[in-house]
């Protein structure tokens, strides 16, 4: 499946740059995050993030922020070797700096015409895992197909998420809260570094600087957390280095043989029979 684009409305409420477009691959489906390896129920959990806020500025980079603020974050965090070029540093110009290179990165790696630079394009959340995994940050990656899924994922690890943006997020409440509201003006990628089981609300961190929202952080809903996942919305998981890579699950069945691969190989085997024929 081709990248899928989101056009971008710059917005009038506050809000900042965006960039997320939508890439769902088939091949996918076999690496959903294992039900043996989650909780059987959401519990409250809050991930610790190990850098400051990213602030993308004019830069359609999402996608590479959330990738860096999940490398910033534990479990990732804390078992990337120091001698891993791209890890964070903690110092906010340092981290920005390198989310700007996983940006880059994906839009080489994802089917979206143009590349930045020069080209401002946008990515996908599966191009800039890939940018990660190529980075040396990580394994590999998995994803959640489900509201049940991503909550219980939650749980143990971060997810970044790529979603619409509506208006509505533009300005979070006195808590941090955002509401689907008003149009789509987007496709956004961010961190979601937390769950709160009792309010039923997912924790997320923005790429806008502190100065938006919560300290650069919102919340939304379990409700709107699902409606935006079926809105082609996706969920992934970044898998540590000290996990191994994930395989397909279940295991991928051989091709079909065309009728074309037939007719080869019973060629190749009546070449075999008459050479051992010395024919």
């Amino acid at each position: 499946m081709t990248t899928r684009t989101i056009p971008e409305y710059q917005s009038e409420t506050g809000g900042g740059r965006l960039g997320r477009h939508i890439h769902h691959d088939p091949r996918s489906r076999a690496y959903v995050i294992s039900e043996d390896l989650l909780p059987g129920a959401y519990t409250s959990a809050v991930h610790t993030v190990r850098i400051p806020v990213l602030d993308q500025g004019d830069l359609g980079s999402c996608t590479g922020n959330a990738a860096e603020a999940f490398a910033g974050t534990d479990p990732l965090y804390a078992v990337i070797p120091a001698s891993v070029a791209a890890r964070p540093t903690g110092d906010a110009a340092a981290d920005e700096k390198q989310a700007v290179a996983l940006y880059s990165a994906a839009t080489r790696l994802d089917d979206a015409r143009g590349t930045y630079p020069p080209t401002d394009t946008g990515s996908s959340g599966v191009a800039v895992a890939q940018a990660a995994q190529k980075a040396g940050l990580i394994s590999g990656y998995q994803h959640a197909f489900s509201l049940d899924t991503a909550l219980k994922a939650l749980a143990a690890s971060p997810l970044i998420v790529g979603v619409n943006w509506y208006d509505g997020f533009d300005n979070p409440d006195g808590g941090g809260l955002v509401k689907i509201a008003g149009s789509v003006r987007g496709g956004h990628e961010f961190l979601l570094y937390g769950i709160d089981a009792e309010g039923q609300r997912v924790l997320a961190r923005n790429s806008w600087g502190e100065s938006w929202g919560s300290d650069g952080c919102f919340s939304f809903s379990f409700d709107d957390f699902g409606r935006l996942l079926d809105e082609d919305g996706d969920a992934t998981l970044f898998v540590p280095l000290n996990k191994p890579a994930p395989t397909p699950n279940p295991p991928q069945p051989a091709p079909t043989p065309t009728p074309d691969d037939v007719d080869a190989a019973l060629a190749a085997s009546m070449h075999s029979w008459l050479t051992a024929k010395g024919l």
